[in-house]
């Protein structure tokens, strides 16, 4: 694996975009990529099991991506073999993820996933700026080469592939803002009978929109306190659901505030971005902690993620390795090792990327060491 430059931030796209970023930065030029920012939209439509998504289908994404950036796809086939493929410097792929070698996902888990193929001697280069933490861990933007047999072996179902040419340089386009009514959207989620697959859905859901936003933010060159605060808001957001998901799977209570959270994120997404509001407090009770509890705390802390806070620093978001994954690591060792389980509301990141709020959380479960 030859590991890419960072000249764009990757951590702004979906595994569809990031990869028609790549191709667009390359044909006209550094920041390009950013055109994909200017529209920001909320339009959910019918997905599976009667849940509606924000997640476009992969043909309608490539097509409006491609013209927000200046391309244009002249050829887009289903291919069921790896001689059908065309490697070039236009030549962008969609497959299965559970097969790809280069992703954490690789027999992990189902998703459709992009990449560009390149040829490079005998064989081909794969070229992937995807940039996402898993629980199987990390996806980082690269270069792998690969022999023919391997990347048939990648792609025992084929794959949609795309040729993409450059058109003009994309004009510079006014701001837009299309946003959907959000309550029957956040009621079919709240709804829905089998919970689990409901919040595992909403993990993904609150996973795009927290990043659409950021790219939107990004593309209008935004950094006021109220936007910060906004996508924050998302971030925060995005964890907690996260946390719901995996507590619901093991047969625990849900957190019912995540809905009405979801419901204010998007109806703030009306005006956060061009209106001032005024920052967050925090919610976490600093009040007097017993050493014991604190000292069993940093303990898990450390053995987590192979180092604790620094002196007189309460927050985890610094530490190397801290992540949506390690914050639920964090929770499940400290429940198993104390014996005690949080309450479903205690499960906010405000209070679980922060010293004194896990603290507070394990003595309001009973905890006393």
């Amino acid at each position: 694996m030859v590991v890419m430059p960072e000249a764009l931030d990757h951590r702004l796209f979906d595994c569809v975009q990031v990869n028609l970023a790549e191709l667009a930065d390359r044909r006209h030029g550094p920041g390009t990529h950013l055109a994909l920012g200017r529209v920001l939209r909320f339009w959910p439509r019918p997905g599976a099991d009667g849940l509606p998504t924000v997640e476009p289908t992969v043909d309608s994404q490539v097509a409006e991506s491609a013209d927000l950036l200046g391309l244009r796809v002249t050829r887009r086939a289903r291919i069921a073999a790896v001689d059908q493929l065309g490697p070039g410097p236009g030549c962008y792929a969609v497959a299965d993820a559970y097969h790809l070698p280069w992703v954490p996902y690789h027999r992990k888990e189902h998703l459709q996933h992009s990449f560009l193929v390149e040829p490079d001697g005998d064989g081909v280069a794969v070229v992937d700026g995807y940039h996402n933490d898993t629980q199987w861990g990390a996806a980082r933007p690269g270069r792998w080469t690969l022999g023919r047999a391997e990347l048939a072996e990648a792609l025992p179902e084929g794959a949609l592939a795309y040729d993409i040419t450059a058109t003009d340089r994309p004009a510079e386009r006014t701001p837009l803002v299309q946003l959907a009514d959000a309550g029957t959207y956040v009621a079919a989620y709240a709804d829905f009978p089998d919970r689990v697959r409901a919040l595992r859905g909403l993990t993904l859901q609150t996973w795009l929109l927290t990043r659409s936003r950021r790219l939107h933010a990004a593309a209008l060159g935004t950094d006021t306190e109220a936007v910060r605060a906004h996508l924050a808001e998302w971030d925060a957001l995005a964890k907690q659901v996260y946390l719901a998901s995996r507590r619901v799977a093991a047969g625990r209570d849900e957190p019912r505030s995540v809905f009405g959270r979801l419901a204010d994120c998007l109806a703030a997404d009306h005006t956060a971005f061009d209106a001032a509001t005024p920052p967050t407090e925090s919610t976490v009770d600093s009040g007097e902690v017993p050493p014991a509890v604190r000292e069993s705390v940093t303990s898990v802390i450390r053995t987590v993620l192979g180092a604790g806070p620094a002196e007189g620093d309460r927050t985890l978001g610094d530490i190397p390795g801290f992540s949506s994954f390690r914050m639920m690591e964090i929770v499940e060792r400290l429940e198993s090792d104390l014996g005690v389980e949080f309450a479903a509301e205690d499960l906010v990141p405000e209070k679980l990327t922060h010293v004194d709020g896990l603290c507070r959380a394990v003595l309001d479960a009973g905890g006393s060491r």
